[in-house]
């Protein structure tokens, strides 16, 4: 009987962490969580990601948790990469940026609230 109580402890408590930030979404061989606001979609990178600019003898790298912002407008921002746009199509959606693309394929940005306006973004 302890060792069932011990078995129900670990994993409540293993399982309520896991549910304060899932990671439901793999772009960029990473994992992502997914909010929304009344902006659009924000995800963020479980762990750091790093990165290499290419600009001669001024590259640079960066090595942090990312987080990318998809508009409603179709717009996209992050971090690390600066502005750029995203859509979605059957196959998936990505965010594109002056020197890097995020692809997150067969997956698709739905908000656990509901409210979606991603048909707009469409490639």
């Amino acid at each position: 009987m302890k060792v069932l109580f011990a078995f129900i402890a670990i994993f409540g408590f293993s399982s309520a962490a896991s549910l304060s930030e899932e990671f439901g979404y793999v772009g960029d061989n990473h994992s992502w969580s997914l909010s929304c606001n009344a902006s659009g979609y924000v995800l963020k990178s479980q762990y750091p990601v790093t990165r290499f600019f290419e600009a001669g003898a001024a590259s640079s790298v960066t090595r942090e948790r990312e987080t990318l912002y998809l508009g409603r407008s179709c717009d996209a921002s992050s971090t690390t990469m600066g502005e750029g746009k995203w859509c979605w199509a059957n196959g998936g959606f990505f965010a594109e940026f002056e020197t890097h693309r995020i692809s997150f394929p067969r997956q698709e940005v739905i908000c656990p609230g509901g409210g979606d306006d991603s048909l707009a973004c469409g490639c």
